[in-house]
């Protein structure tokens, strides 16, 4: 384990349950926002409108609450997909059902290989077909979402095919550090955490061999956010932090959208540091002639003085 790693491994022992308690207090206290049935708004665009996700073994009883959010949205999805692996690969758990499971029949489960955090929208981009006309609104499992998340979105997106829109997102500091974008703005990566959406045909053909080649990294493998927009960035996809009235990160944070299982023992946070796993991912990613993103030269690579 890394200097790096042992830092953010102690610090979330350290100031996981801190943290967990605020979280809980935050959403508690917002219960009037989250309870709040969304009226249903004319969608703003035509297309299909699949959002997906994955989940943790140890976070699968909270599932229900986070896709009750995303039903309730002022434009509801037409499915939601969950990927839900044999086999958690990280720890070798075995996957149970809570017992207040989603009888919702726009909610469908499919049963994956684990691809890491990339399961959250790997499989179902390969199960859509590259020419359907579906807008992917990609989600966390340990995230409530606004009633105006994915209307927000779905009116960032439009029409366009080479765009993703999230609601938070950054550029890379000089010590490959997360330097959040402020309000609308161009950035290098989309987090997934906030969600973020764009049409299936800007996942284009090749996403399965081009994860394939990444994950033989570990910090690739542990980190989608710089994956996917890395691949975003190859096809020359743009990416956009969007901040709305309704849904914004600020406002997010105040309500308590971020759930306290986002601070359990297994969190990726905790196994290590973004910023080393963000120069990780690029130093593989370079080394292999397929690094996109405006970023520190990886070390690997630099060019002699």
């Amino acid at each position: 384990m890394t200097a790096a790693a042992v830092v953010v491994s102690v610090g979330v022992r350290k100031w996981g349950p801190v943290k967990r308690l605020r979280r809980r207090f935050r959403t508690a206290r917002a219960g009037v926002v989250w309870n709040r049935r969304a009226g249903v708004v004319d969608r703003p665009v035509t297309c299909s409108v699949v959002v997906t996700l994955t989940a943790a073994p140890s976070r699968m009883s909270g599932l229900p609450r986070i896709i009750a959010s995303l039903l309730n949205q002022t434009c509801p999805p037409d499915e939601v997909h969950v990927n839900i692996p044999h086999v958690f690969g990280r720890t070798g758990e075995s996957y149970s059902f809570p017992p207040d499971w989603p009888t919702d029949t726009r909610v469908k489960v499919f049963r994956v290989e684990d691809l890491g955090p990339a399961t959250k929208f790997a499989h179902t981009v390969d199960r859509i077909p590259l020419d359907a006309d579906t807008i992917i609104v990609v989600v966390d499992d340990d995230v409530l979402y606004l009633q105006e998340a994915i209307e927000g979105l779905l009116r960032a997106v439009g029409r366009t095919k080479t765009i993703a829109v999230g609601f938070s997102g950054y550029r890379f500091g000089p010590a490959w550090e997360t330097v959040l974008a402020q309000s609308d703005a161009p950035v290098e990566v989309v987090e997934g955490w906030a969600a973020f959406a764009t049409h299936r045909a800007a996942f284009g053909a090749g996403l399965a061999d081009y994860l394939r080649a990444a994950h033989a990294s570990r910090s690739c493998f542990l980190h989608d956010d710089v994956v996917i927009s890395n691949w975003f960035a190859m096809r020359g996809v743009a990416r956009m932090q969007l901040a709305t009235r309704s849904v914004n990160r600020r406002r997010m944070r105040r309500l308590g959208a971020q759930l306290a299982a986002g601070y359990q023992a297994g969190a990726l946070h905790g196994i290590s540091a973004p910023a080393v796993r963000a120069r990780e991912s690029g130093e593989h990613l370079a080394s292999l002639g397929i690094w996109a993103l405006n970023s520190p030269i990886p070390s690997n690579h630099r060019e002699a003085p």
